[in-house]
């Protein structure tokens, strides 16, 4: 309607000009000519005809306006249309649902997610030493079993999640020769209950106590393929552990970026220092101090202490206090070619018996520089005075025995599951003739496992 409107004073404006000059055109051909008359009008048409044509594209634009508004408010008035519908069957589908009675049922558990992480490591060697001493043990095992090939140990190891608080960990080691007691074949046991309020962890079973760094380590993840002199001389071949409770508390941060404290009560000693009686009581704790030196380097300071019975009788008591240092450079962004790391461990021990009291002092210091992205190059000394000699059958003390020895190694890790280790050790003692022993050694790993940083 409004288009026939705008045609028709379209139509009104161009017809009344040309009536209005035509009337003129004729009262003035009396004083005109015909000529004049002629270009008169050719003149006011034109001048009349750019009006209309601005006049017209002023209306056909204002047409097109209307047309896109008519256009929104319909695509409008649908969009409405279909919104009040989509309610419409939102409210029958709700009234359909309170009609049928809802059953829940619980989905049964899937079995693989149930499965711990189960790994396997291999940890074998061939050795061959200068000399053929009973008390020649710096591989940690026998002295016939030196000058061969040998699988030291096959490690099973379980980790699982057990529920959203606690973690379950079994690892069991069995030495290539098959020949081990069940307590022998269980290395550590143990359930933790995690993030527990005052950033408190615990655990209970069997487990290595934390004494200072590497007694935490199960062999395959030792830094050299031996222990120290200094650890051999306290502990034996293996490990001080035993079955009891663990404690570790994250403190505030008072003098370090981030302070520990590990409290551990256990029975069972390592038949060393501690006597394994199972009424034998070991109370242990060990302090830990980190501090962020640079971006690239970082430094832990630890505090140990440890006491516990020596005799069955527990009349005679055993006392030992460590210091351990570690200090990490790390570059960023090139950690995996870049590595150099420092650590040192002192050790003090007072043990009583029915005759003078022995106290002794022992070390060690070990520096291993990474090499590029599969080599190690490490250098280790290790001091100790003998607590007693656990080599003859009276248990003699040696009071003023030590020994020490020098160890380069070389590793090359052909992936991070499998290693190669080249080892040298020359040994020096008070009491017997020095040694040189060679080392080559591998470990091998199945599943995810890797060695836990304690």
């Amino acid at each position: 309607m409004n288009v026939i409107c705008y045609i028709m004073i379209i139509t009104f404006l161009v017809c009344s000009p040309i009536s209005i000059f035509a009337q003129n055109t004729i009262k003035s051909s009396s004083d005109s000519s015909e000529q004049e008359i002629i270009e008169h009008l050719e003149s006011t048409i034109q001048k009349n005809s750019a009006e209309y044509e601005k006049k017209l594209s002023g209306l056909e634009a204002r047409i097109m306006e209307l047309e896109k508004a008519k256009t929104k408010e319909q695509s409008a008035s649908e969009l409405e249309k279909l919104l009040q519908e989509a309610d419409t069957l939102k409210e029958e589908n709700k009234e359909q649902d309170t009609s049928v009675s809802r059953v829940f049922r619980g989905a049964e558990r899937f079995q693989p997610q149930l499965n711990p992480e189960i790994s396997l490591t291999g940890d074998f060697y061939a050795a061959y030493t200068s000399d053929d001493a009973a008390y020649t043990v710096d591989p940690g095992v026998l002295a016939d079993d030196i000058n061969r090939f040998y699988l030291r140990d096959v490690g099973f190891h379980f980790i699982s999640p057990l529920d959203p608080f606690t973690r379950g960990k079994f690892f069991f080691g069995v030495p290539g020769s098959g020949d081990v007691s069940l307590s022998e074949f269980v290395d550590e046991a143990y359930m933790e209950w995690l993030n527990l309020p005052g950033g408190m962890n615990l655990k209970i079973g069997k487990f290595f106590n934390q004494f200072g760094i590497l007694n935490r380590y199960h062999d395959h993840g030792l830094p050299q393929f031996d222990r120290p002199r200094a650890l051999t001389n306290l502990f034996g071949n293996g490990n001080l552990g035993g079955f009891g409770l663990s404690g570790n508390f994250l403190l505030p941060s008072l003098w370090a970026d981030e302070n520990e404290l590990d409290v551990e009560v256990t029975t069972s000693g390592d038949g060393f220092c501690f006597d394994t009686a199972y009424n034998n009581v070991i109370g242990l704790v060990h302090l830990k101090n980190y501090y962020d030196l640079t971006r690239n380097t970082y430094m832990e300071l630890g505090l140990s202490g440890a006491h516990g019975y020596n005799d069955k009788a527990n009349e005679y008591a055993t006392t030992l206090a460590g210091l351990d240092l570690t200090c990490k450079w790390v570059p960023a962004g090139r950690s995996h070619y870049k590595t150099i790391e420092f650590r040192n461990e002192f050790f003090l021990s007072h043990r009583e018996q029915d005759t003078e009291d022995i106290d002794r002092f022992g070390f060690y210091s070990y520096i291993k520089n990474k090499m590029g992205a599969r080599y190690w190059i490490g250098l280790r000394y290790s001091y100790s005075g003998a607590p007693y000699d656990p080599y003859t059958v009276q248990h003699d003390i040696l009071k003023d025995e030590y020994d020490w020895d020098i160890t380069p190694t070389i590793d090359y890790w052909q992936s991070e599951f499998v290693m190669y280790r080249l080892q040298y050790s020359y040994t020096e003692r008070s009491y017997g003739d020095p040694d040189h022993t060679v080392f080559i050694h591998t470990v091998w790993s199945m599943g995810p496992h890797k060695h836990e940083a304690y």
